[in-house]
């Protein structure tokens, strides 16, 4: 990581001290600081592909593709939430549990952990296992009605956070694996 990229990095967390702390005060921020160093030194990032990773293969933002992202993921945990909510104060019971298997089109361990992590939070769906390479994704859902939307949306996701921080390498994966489907091939 550059020394620019470190201190952008730091200068934020400061000052999520700060705000978290709701007061700006020399020691606040000397505390901020310190704390900024402390996880920057023990937060170094292991290359998600291994040693002898290439450029192709190392982890790059798109502000705004990360902005799309966090919208599309705002937006399904509201509807995720109202869903729940609507289930708990309904005397009717909508419930209809099952497993689903969805085949990830990466093979990027970042693209499986933000979809499994993004899956867990939202109410109604967790995370079962992640296994093989590409993974595959074994998601449970409170409310199944229909197995190939899950599956659109946990592909969608996918999609949408290799877009965000995508290797080069995960990006072309995931473009390949587009032109593949739209021209009749299978996932």
């Amino acid at each position: 990581m550059s020394v620019r990229r470190i201190s952008g990095v730091g200068l934020w967390l400061v000052v999520l001290w700060l705000l978290l702390w709701n007061d700006l005060s020399v020691g606040n921020v000397i505390a901020g600081g310190l704390v900024a160093v402390v996880v920057l030194a023990s937060a170094h990032l292991p290359r998600l592909n291994g040693v002898g990773q290439s450029d192709g293969q190392r982890v790059r933002l798109a502000p705004l593709a990360l902005l799309y992202f966090l919208g599309y993921v705002i937006v399904k945990l509201v509807q995720s939430n109202l869903v729940l909510a609507w289930e708990i104060i309904t005397p009717r019971n909508n419930i209809n549990t099952g497993i689903v298997a969805v085949p990830l089109r990466t093979e990027s361990e970042l693209a499986m952990l933000v979809v499994a992590n993004v899956v867990t939070l939202t109410p109604g769906t967790v995370t079962i296992e992640v296994t093989g390479s590409p993974a595959v994704i074994y998601v449970n859902v409170l409310h199944l009605h229909d197995i190939e939307d899950v599956r659109r949306d946990l592909l969608r996701l996918e999609e949408l956070s290799v877009r965000a921080f995508g290797s080069h390498f995960a990006r072309a994966q995931m473009a390949a694996s587009t032109t593949e489907s739209a021209n009749g091939g299978s996932l």
